[in-house]
This record gives structure tokens, C-alpha cells and sequence, in this order.
């Protein structure tokens, strides 16, 4: 299921447990531009490459793909501040300036776009805490797992379980905190990192409800540590300092009164103390009505210049972003999109309020860059398809490019039964939790979910391309039911598509390279973009 070979290493790194550092081999530069002194060097993190421009280190070099990801500090005088084409090509999220620069109304919008922040130069400390802290690369989270949740010994009320997409106490559980369940899957950090605890939880009135965690020392079991997040803070979730000691993350939860109370994922974030969720400038949008369940979004303003290009990630058992590296070097403005919910994402359809704040991102990024509201590509591979298919359909963007398309969600966990079992459970999770049981009925309900917008897409104006698997064994007739919709309605499509031999993950290198080919194929003849 996974959409790139990137998903396929981040699943090793995650399996290889504690002898895997998320900082192990992984170097940032560090480039400050400025003619003052800045005594930081000695301070910073040894994964910083700390450098200097003019010594050298030239223009060609800071601005070549080696350094997309550097993180810049720029001074009063930095040469930036008086050319806004200079500062247009400074990475986004990852611009720290001198909070007494002046900034001349031609740079300021660019420096918003690039979500350049203000911080006190004069306060080294401080401003090497944000580096280390905030401004690590790469990304790292964790999901608990309901195969490891374990009901209190003395719980005596009732457990609903709605296969691995929630879990329901019930019962009478008395007027003083009690332990009622526990996740024995440790959820590991290394020390002197901050963690934010983010908790998937409803409950009934008269129950409350809160969250217990023990940071406990790797090497001797010390409890180092105790946290507790209370039901009033569930929306925010509980930030907390690992310790100096790399340290295991022990969860359980606690409740009193009468009810019920339902569980989700639970979900442990390498914090950015507001300056970002999984990557600087990254964003989470929280469903309060289901679970407090969230996607989330990353947005870079890359040269300013149309189209935006929206990319939907595939299935994801991690914590993280897809699709980076590759939104980077096609050089235009990106905006990523996660679905951190279930095992591996939900395909980004759910309630009301969800969808809704899904497309009004897409709508609030084009409004910002000030493009019009079709210069957009939504693009996706895998779960990713349904995304850009579901909201390219509402739309009506520029293009639709997708490889390895699932229209039916509901028809991908009825053909796991029997044509994929233990393959992808999932599907079956995402029918219990949109479709509202594990029936016919909740798979005809998923599916109908999809149809019943895409139905009504007016595509007319919109390049689709889409790249498919012939013998797909998650779901055969994906590409024929597009196909044939479009095929149907009154106004012509532009239709661009390849089918290949194989099974959904046989041949994932030939379905991204013509993905990425369709991508720039379009923004060359509609936007005059070359590579």
C-alpha cells in the first residue's frame, strides 16, 4: 500500500526500534547571513553544519538543492533584506531573521509566504534553544496500537471493540480516579527532545476522563517523570520534556463517574513548541465532534509563482508527511496533506467538519499566494488518489494527477477477505468507522461516500492523468469506474492515462515516474514551467 519506497524506509527505520536515532546520519546546515558577529557556533547540535555567507560560501551554492532544507539566519544587513527575487528563493519555514531588521514592504509579504519568523538575535541561548529544538530536521511521531491495549485487572465493565478503529469502555467506574486501561507498546524517545501527547477520546456526560503518561529510563527503568493530561486539554494535548536520558513513554487512562468513553489512536509527536507540527510550519486541523481525530497539512510557498500543487499522502503507519523531496524539486508551491488517523490514514474522507476544513486549507493557501481558484494540481498515489480525487472533484482544479487509484474504499476491504487476508485491515476499520458497520451495508456506504461528490464534478476544464495497476488486487476496476463516470457526463474531459501490468505494488517505480512526468508535462504546457 505504500505509494513510494520512502514509505518502505521510514517502515524500516521504524522497526528498527531503539537502535534507530531519528537524528542518526541526518546533517543540517545551519547558513547565517550577516556581517555581525553571531557567537552560536559552539552552541548548536552536532547534526548542525554551521556556515557563513561570503565565507565560503556563495550564492550558487546556498541556493542549489544540497541546501533546500538548510535553515537560514539572517541579519540586519543581510543582502536579502533589498532584493525581493533574492528572498523569494530562501527555503520556506526554515527563516530565522533578527527581530530589529527593518523590512521594506516589497519583502514583507514574501517573508509571511515563507513563514519567516522574528526572533532576538541578541539572546544567544535563546536562539540556540529554537534551533536545536524547533528546528530539527526530518519528522518523527508515533501511533499507539490497540493490539497492545490492555483493560485494567479489576476493570468490570464492558469493552466494545469496532475492529481497530475505536474502543468503547462502558460501565460504572466509581467517584475517584481509576486506572482503567494500559498500552504496554512503550513509545520510545531519545532524551533532551520534547514530546506532545495528542489523545483520540470522546466520553459521555457524567464520565470524565485523563490521560497518564511515565517517561521511564531506557537503560535502568527509572521512572523519570510523570505527566497527566486532563479532559479540558485533550484539543491542545500535553507537551513534555523527554529528559536528558533516552527514555521509553508508558500511556494509560484514567476515568471516574458513569458512562462511556471511546478510544482511538493515540499519538506521540516530536514537538516544535508552536512553531510546527511534524515539519516547521506544519499544521494539525482537529475534528472536535469524532475523537478529536486530525490531518494534517504543510505548505511552502516555493517560487510564489502558479500553479499550487497539492499532494495527498499514501498510507502512512507513521507520523509524518509524504512526498517532500519531490514537491521540492519541481521547484512550484506545494501543500502537503496527512491523514494521521486509524493505522495508516482514513483516505481522507469523514465528517462534515473535516472535509470541510480539508478544502478550505486548499482555498485559504490559493487566496494567500493570490492565484486564482483553479491554478491548482491536486495529486496523489494510492490512498493519496482518493484524496485528490474526492476534493479535485469539488473543485475544479487546473489537473488531477493520480497513480494507483481506490475509488471504493469499501470494495478494497470486502476483496481483502478473501483475495488479501491480513493484507491491508484497514479498509476494513475505515468501513466501521464511515460506513457504520462491517456489512454490506457500511461497504456500499464508503463507497457511496466518494461517488456521491464525484458524481456531481464538473471536470470539464480540468486535465485528469492517471496511471493504474491492470491487475490491481485492491481494487481491479478502480481506473474502468473513473473512466466510466467521466465517460458518461455531458462535458468532454481531457483524459490522460497508462495502465500497467501487475498488482497494485508491483511495479510502484514506473506508476511514480509517469506521475511525475504527467506533473511537469503540465506545468510546462499550461504554465510555461520548464525543469
Amino acid at each position: 500500500m505504500y505509494s513510494s519506497l520512502t514509505g518502505i524506509l521510514r517502515t524500516i527505520v521504524w522497526l528498527c526500534g531503539r537502535r534507530c536515532s531519528p537524528m542518526a546520519d541526518i546533517k543540517q546546515h545551519i547558513v547565517y547571513w550577516g556581517s555581525d558577529h553571531l557567537a552560536i557556533k559552539e552552541k548548536l547540535p552536532g547534526y548542525a553544519l554551521y556556515e557563513r555567507v561570503d565565507e565560503g560560501l556563495d550564492l550558487a551554492t546556498i541556493f542549489s538543492a544540497s541546501y533546500r532544507n538548510a535553515l537560514f539566519l539572517l541579519g540586519q544587513d543581510a543582502a536579502v533584506w533589498s532584493d525581493a527575487v533574492l528572498f523569494s528563493r530562501l527555503p520556506a519555514n526554515n527563516i530565522l531573521y533578527d527581530r530589529r531588521c527593518a523590512i521594506a514592504a516589497s519583502i514583507q509579504p514574501i517573508a509571511d509566504l515563507k513563514n519567516a519568523h522574528a526572533v532576538d538575535f541578541s539572546d544567544i541561548d535563546r536562539l540556540a534553544h529554537i534551533i536545536h529544538y524547533d528546528f530539527f530536521p526530518a519528522q518523527w511521531g508515533f501511533k499507539l496500537s490497540f493490539d497492545r491495549f490492555r483493560l485494567a485487572p479489576d476493570f468490570t465493565g464492558e469493552l466494545i471493540e469496532r475492529a481497530q478503529a475505536s474502543a468503547t469502555l462502558r460501565g460504572d467506574f466509581g467517584d475517584e480516579w481509576t486506572t482503567l486501561a494500559t498500552w504496554t507498546q512503550r513509545t520510545w524517545s531519545y532524551g533532551d527532545w520534547y514530546e506532545t501527547f495528542y489523545p483520540e477520546c470522546q466520553f459521555s456526560t457524567g464520565v470524565d476522563v485523563r490521560f497518564v503518561l511515565r517517561v521511564v529510563a531506557m537503560s535502568s527503568g527509572r521512572l523519570i517523570a510523570t505527566h497527566t493530561l486532563e479532559s479540558s486539554d485533550f484539543l491542545i494535548g500535553l507537551p513534555f520534556y523527554v529528559g536528558s536520558e533516552d527514555a521509553d513513554i508508558m500511556v494509560s487512562v484514567a476515568g471516574k463517574g458513569s458512562g462511556e468513553i471511546t478510544l482511538g489512536r493515540q499519538h506521540v509527536v516530536r514537538t516544535r513548541e508552536g512553531y510546527g507540527h511534524l515539519f516547521a510550519g506544519g499544521q494539525r486541523h482537529i475534528d472536535p465532534d469524532v475523537l478529536a481525530q486530525s490531518i494534517a497539512t504543510y505548505f511552502d510557498a516555493g517560487d510564489l509563482k502558479p500553479p499550487l500543487v497539492v499532494y495527498f499522502s499514501g498510507f502512512n503507519i507513521g507520523e509524518s508527511f509524504d512526498g517532500l523531496f519531490m514537491m521540492q524539486a519541481m521547484g512550484v508551491p506545494f501543500l502537503l496533506i496527512s491523514d494521521s488517523r486509524l493505522y495508516g490514514g482514513a483516505f481522507y474522507m469523514g465528517s462534515a467538519v473535516l472535509e470541510n476544513q480539508i478544502l478550505e486549507t486548499i482555498k485559504d493557501t490559493l487566496h494567500r499566494l493570490g492565484f486564482g481558484p483553479h491554478d491548482v494540481i491536486l495529486t496523489g498515489l494510492s490512498m493519496g488518489t482518493t484524496g485528490a480525487l474526492y476534493y479535485g472533484g469539488q473543485i475544479a482544479p487546473k489537473a488531477i494527477v493520480v497513480g494507483k487509484p481506490l475509488p471504493d474504499v469499501g470494495t478494497v476491504a470486502e476483496r481483502g477477505r478473501l483475495y488479501r487476508p491480513t493484507g491491508f485491515e484497514t479498509a476494513a476499520d475505515i468501513v466501521m468507522m464511515l460506513g457504520g458497520s462491517n456489512d454490506e451495508q457500511g461497504i456500499a456506504n464508503v463507497n457511496e461516500h466518494f461517488w456521491r461528490k464525484f458524481r456531481k464534478a464538473d471536470l470539464s476544464q480540468t486535465i485528469l492523468g492517471v496511471t493504474y495497476m491492470r491487475q490491481d488486487d485492491y481494487q481491479p476496476n478502480g481506473f474502468d469506474r473513473i473512466y466510466h463516470q467521466l465517460s458518461t457526463q455531458n462535458s468532454p474531459v481531457q483524459f490522460l492515462h497508462k495502465g500497467w501490468i501487475g498488482r497494485h505494488n508491483d511495479n510502484t517505480g514506473g506508476i511514480v515516474q509517469w506521475f511525475v512526468q504527467i506533473i511537469r508535462l503540465i506545468l510546462k504546457t499550461r504554465y510555461g514551467r520548464e525543469e
